[in-house]
């Protein structure tokens, strides 16, 4: 398509909404990337502090003289709970990574750079 100002000035509006969406996707993007890094420190926290009570559970039943560690349901709930924060955390950093960032984005060239590309 040849440079041409009249479709230009027709299409501007058309442009700038354009951009704008753009924007506004990114900034949805960047805000949902933001909320999920929260929450998954939150859920690393939260599984530091299980993984503290399950060694403080095992001493616990060390100085007990308790044969057998398997048999303990408090041990096991906490050692359940741990696995189930490790599965969440996981699938909040699969969803984190498949957010699209705009930064690391390659645009191409538009009609209009590579119009002036050949004039030039």
């Amino acid at each position: 398509m040849a440079f041409n100002w009249r479709y230009n000035l027709k299409h501007i509006g058309d442009h700038f909404i354009g951009l704008v969406h753009h924007t506004a996707d990114a900034a949805t993007d960047s805000s949902k990337a933001l909320f999920l890094t929260y929450d998954i420190k939150m859920l690393q926290h939260k599984r530091d502090l299980i993984s503290g009570s399950i060694g403080a559970r095992v001493t616990v039943l060390i100085k007990e003289e308790t044969a057998d560690l398997s048999k303990d349901t408090l041990l096991s709930e906490q050692i359940a709970k741990l696995n189930s924060i490790d599965n969440d955390i996981a699938g909040l950093m699969a969803e984190k990574n498949n957010i699209r960032n705009p930064f690391n984005v390659k645009k191409s060239q538009c009609e209009c750079t590579n119009n002036c590309v050949e004039k030039g």
